[in-house]
């Protein structure tokens, strides 16, 4: 199924965001799960995806992990390792969480975006002002969403999300000017 979306809608939206969330497996990681002898669960993370969450909270948008299982600890060490301090684990409803952030942050659902790629993110997609889809999504979640990304979830998906929104609000070029200047890590 092919889905075009409207570019200058996703801008707009993009430009409201104050809150950004998303789950862990399948947006910050690819779907492969490497599990060893003693049944151990690892994931790989791409390293451009965890620069943007770090670089949506150098520009004021909060970053909120929401992940609905709790059998590894990648997640939690990545999220620490970022010094984000909105992670929660075994989220039974993503929806009751983002409403529970918007209240402590004064803000509404249309100053919220959200990356996703599967059919159980769908309440929350119907909810957030600017919904984004992982380009391996479920069609079900890029029909909901106002941007597609070109890359996968765990390939960059995140970091192209950052750079759009970023660019939307126009920080785009003074962040890469502070980037360049003082290097990152």
């Amino acid at each position: 199924m092919a889905f075009e979306k409207d570019i200058n809608n996703a801008q707009e939206r993009a430009r409201k965001v104050k809150l950004f969330g998303h789950d862990i497996h399948g947006t910050l990681t690819t779907n492969n799960v490497i599990v060893d002898i003693e049944g151990n669960r690892r994931y790989g993370f791409w390293h451009m995806d965890g620069f943007a969450d770090l670089s949506l909270t150098a520009n004021d948008i909060k970053v909120a992990f929401l992940d609905t299982t709790s059998i590894d600890g990648e997640g939690l060490f990545r999220a620490k390792e970022l010094k984000l301090d909105k992670f929660y684990y075994s989220i039974t409803d993503k929806s009751a969480k983002l409403e529970e952030l918007t209240k402590e942050m004064g803000i509404s659902f249309d100053e919220v975006g959200f990356l996703a790629c599967e059919v159980s993110d769908i309440p929350v997609m119907r909810k957030v002002g600017f919904g984004v889809a992982t380009s391996d999504a479920k069609d079900e979640v890029k029909a909901l969403a106002a941007y597609i990304t070109t890359n996968p979830g765990g390939r960059g998906a995140m970091r192209e999300v950052c750079e759009f929104i970023l660019r939307a609000m126009g920080k785009w070029d003074e962040w890469v000017g502070k980037v360049t200047k003082m290097g990152y890590k």
